[in-house]
């Protein structure tokens, strides 16, 4: 590479890095998904297991490696865990946006090059909200650009076998980083084992180097949790299609930036540029587009997501990956004068919150900018987001939440099983978190008896973070609780959020006194799910995340989760799991449930 061309690749570097750094750091912040992260960090430091609750194995994160790497970085004296999230995830934000500027400068040849790509990724606001937030964006996309510096790097060096295996070990590690990432890891390896079909040696490097990490992880998924994936897979229904609810999720991220136009000028360089380059480098480019699309598709598929852009991310960094950087010609620099041009527009204009803060029911949440939504919500100024859990305790939703849980844990007694979210006004809406009686006498003695004080809430990482790793926090929606994720998709929910585990499951699953509940609690159902727990299918669940780990329940756990993991549902009326008798007793007061097959063990 020339002299010129070798500066033009390190400046646009430069420039790359430094604007991820500035924009990722002028908008840092942490989000109630990146608090759920680090409550299994503290569990996995305390010694209790890559768990959310001690007792219950239920993987409650996504990525794999993310959780690992701020557990390792945890030991840096005078940082906090959600400093440490902070500045990984910014870390390797900047890392992806050199990197993959710098492969793409090589993917074009000897050419001097500009920064174009990278300048439209950086300018949209969600893709420098989530170069923090807490969440493994960061990482996802380091590993897209080490993917494709990689794949380049294969490109000019094809014979040589170190490289074709590297490859193949990033290609594996996907899986660990974000399951979806397992499509451009899958897709990689299949071009390898294609591209060296008569090389029996070949073959079985590449299998040796991607196969081992991400298999042996599965087994242990399989056996611990019970799960063929992460359990949030389960909770948002990955399965299923919600093309419409997709399409509307993009054209959400498209709109209001006037992404369109920019999208297209690239796809145009980058198949001009492709087209003139050809050879391996051709298939490289193309590979890398086509697996960000198909991400795109996938993610359109699955109904998008709540949060303003996220899911739109990582396919649209893949997609513009080949042209991060372009060669310089006249028809590129008047390319770029404009993008840059389109960006600052974009930087200075920001995003709209999209609803009223103060408005007491918003018309519309389907789709929130999540930094400013918290940032609204939680009464700060604009700018100033949360950066820490104790942030969050300014909700409406956390009134008496300390106050609670400090009578409970000053309780020698152990007389209260809940803290339940109770409204104690209208207009305004005033919200209080409240105990209420754990059972007594002989009932205490059981095995629910014997369960610690539980609380639900929707928004799982503020009250996970704002309690002790012997409070038991579940939520309503899935993520956590292996109940409410397997209930049936609400039709009309919001994607990621669209599951509800009715109140009398909840409750059913905990010590409480079903008489000392409020009048407003139907206690039958409540009876009703407590008996249903009992039953074979949901016990069953029950004792593949709850049961104490063995050579024998991992063996259990393994056949399960390619059995009924994959398909059990638990519908949200409990007495279709009852006999006629059952249901007469209960209708009678008596609490059946009480009794039966174990689903709660005491920790050892």
């Amino acid at each position: 590479m020339e002299k010129s061309a070798r500066s033009s690749l390190l400046l646009s570097a430069l420039i790359a890095g430094a604007f991820a750094f500035w924009g990722g750091f002028s908008r840092r912040w942490i989000s109630d998904d990146g608090l759920i992260v680090l409550r299994t960090v503290r569990n996995i430091l305390a010694g209790n297991g890559p768990v959310f609750n001690v007792g219950e194995r239920v993987e409650a994160n996504t990525s794999t490696l993310w959780q690992y790497l701020i557990v390792a970085f945890s030991w840096v004296p005078g940082m906090k865990l959600e400093d440490v999230a902070m500045w990984l995830a910014l870390a390797f934000t900047v890392i992806a946006a050199v990197v993959g500027t710098v492969a793409a400068g090589k993917l074009w040849g000897q050419h001097a090059v500009l920064p174009f790509g990278i300048i439209i990724y950086l300018a949209l606001p969600p893709a420098r909200d989530f170069a923090t937030s807490g969440l493994e964006w960061g990482l996802s996309l380091a590993w897209l650009a080490v993917w494709f510096a990689l794949l380049v790097r294969w490109a000019d060096r094809s014979e040589n076998p170190a490289t074709l295996y590297w490859l193949a070990f990033w290609a594996g590690l996907s899986w660990l980083v974000r399951p979806e990432l397992a499509l451009y890891g899958g897709l990689t390896g299949i071009l390898l084992l294609a591209l060296n079909r008569r090389n029996r040696r070949r073959i079985g490097g590449i299998l040796a180097a991607a196969l081992p990490l991400p298999a042996a992880y599965t087994i242990f998924r399989m056996g611990y949790y019970g799960l063929l994936t992460p359990h949030t897979a389960v909770a948002k229904s990955a399965s299923e299609s919600a093309w419409r609810t997709g399409i509307a999720y993009v054209w959400d991220t498209v709109r209001p930036y006037g992404l369109l136009l920019p999208i297209l000028i690239a796809v145009v360089f980058g198949a001009m540029f492709t087209y003139q380059r050809g050879g391996k480098q051709a298939l490289v480019a193309l590979l890398v587009f086509g697996c960000g699309a198909l991400h795109l598709i996938y993610v359109v598929k699955v109904g998008g997501d709540f949060m303003h852009g996220r899911m739109v991310l990582l396919p649209l960094f893949a997609m513009l990956l080949p042209v991060m950087a372009v060669p310089a010609t006249v028809v590129t620099g008047v390319a770029t004068a404009g993008l840059v041009i389109w960006a600052g527009i974009v930087i200075y204009r920001g995003h709209d919150l999209g609803f009223d803060p103060f408005d007491e029911n918003p018309v519309d949440l389907t789709i929130v900018d999540e930094r400013e939504f918290w940032t609204a919500v939680l009464q700060r100024e604009s700018g100033n987001p949360p950066r820490y859990a104790e942030d969050f305790y300014a909700s409406d939703m956390m009134h008496g939440w300390p106050e609670a849980w400090n009578e409970i844990h000053a309780d020698k007694a152990n007389t209260s099983a809940v803290v339940s979210l109770v409204r104690i006004q209208d207009h305004p809406s005033v919200f209080q978190w409240q105990t209420r009686p754990r059972l007594t006498g002989k009932d205490a003695r059981t095995d629910l008896g014997q369960m610690p004080p539980t609380a639900y809430h929707i928004n799982l990482g503020m009250t996970g973070m704002l309690s002790e790793l012997d409070d038991r926090i579940l939520d309503s929606v899935g993520l956590a609780t292996p109940l409410a994720a397997r209930q049936p998709r609400l039709p009309d929910g919001r994607i990621g959020h669209d599951k509800q585990l009715p109140f009398h499951w909840q409750l059913a699953d905990t010590g409480v006194d079903v008489e000392g509940l409020p009048e407003y609690v139907d206690k039958q159902l409540v009876r009703q799910a407590r008996a249903a727990l009992r039953t074979p299918d949901i016990n069953e669940l029950i004792a593949t995340y709850r049961e104490p780990m063995s050579a024998k329940r991992f063996v259990k756990n393994m056949g399960w989760a390619v059995t009924k993991g994959r398909t059990l549902t638990v519908n949200d009326h409990p007495d279709v799991y009852l006999d006629a008798n059952t249901l007469e007793r209960i209708a009678a007061g008596e609490d059946v449930g009480l009794d039966g097959p174990p689903v709660y063990w005491l920790s050892e």
